[in-house]
């Protein structure tokens, strides 16, 4: 049965069109018009449709209120080089993002006492090699006002991500499977991120925000849709 609230998801989808192919055309009054509308839409439709009736989807939905702010800051970033401190404030922003996410994954019942990675630790080594790799990889072309930053940010979008694992076997196969992906995008999307601001000169990124976007963009959609099918569920 189709809600009487997707039309927000469907306004959604048309924005997230309009924002593909101004980022595609670099189009900046078209981007201007269309990014911070986003996450401003997907959140009255996580709201809507769940009324944040408990604490994890209370966290996504800060998560995504945040995400807002770094949309808006990075955008800054991104059509004028001369506002690059706005690439903090975006760098901020997404932070407190991953940590929404973070605390929704961790303090999901039985999560800290039957989660997979607690029963599991070795895994979330393998995301330490990733984390490690990855700092080591970019450090060296990070500006070093930056590193401090740019290490915490990591460890915490990797923290983000084996919380999530951490619900394999908890929550029903299908809507982790939904969850899972959508965060493990969110990391790809950072990752270009980095490699495209910090390593540019060395792998040059075809269509580097349209990328960026995409795989952004088809993560929060992913993070919303487990999110309801978990209201429903519960």
């Amino acid at each position: 049965m189709q809600s009487k609230h997707s039309i927000w998801l469907y306004l959604f989808f048309v924005i997230t069109a309009i924002n593909l192919s101004a980022e595609f055309l670099d189009s900046r009054w078209l981007i201007y018009a269309s990014k911070p509308l986003l996450m401003i839409v997907l959140s009255i439709y996580l709201y809507l449709e769940t009324n944040l009736s408990n604490r994890y989807l209370k966290y996504i939905f800060g998560g995504f209120i945040f995400s807002f702010f770094g949309d808006t800051f990075l955008m800054f970033v991104e059509n004028d080089a001369d506002k690059a401190h706005f690439f903090l404030l975006g760098l901020g922003s997404f932070l407190i993002t991953h940590l929404c996410y973070f605390l929704a994954f961790w303090t999901y019942p039985n999560a800290r006492q039957n989660g997979f990675v607690v029963q599991k630790k070795w895994i979330a080594v393998l995301f330490l090699f990733y984390l490690v790799g990855n700092s080591l990889f970019l450090l060296p072309d990070v500006p070093s006002d930056l590193q401090i930053a740019v290490v915490i940010y990591s460890t915490m979008i990797v923290s983000m991500a084996v919380a999530c694992l951490n619900l394999k076997d908890i929550l029903e196969n299908s809507i982790f499977q939904v969850l899972f992906v959508g965060v493990l995008l969110f990391v790809i999307s950072d990752s270009i991120i980095g490699l495209n601001k910090f390593k540019s000169h060395q792998i040059p990124i075809p269509y580097p925000r349209l990328l960026i976007m995409t795989f952004y963009l088809a993560s929060q959609y992913l993070i919303a849709k487990a999110s309801v099918k978990l209201a429903e569920a519960s």
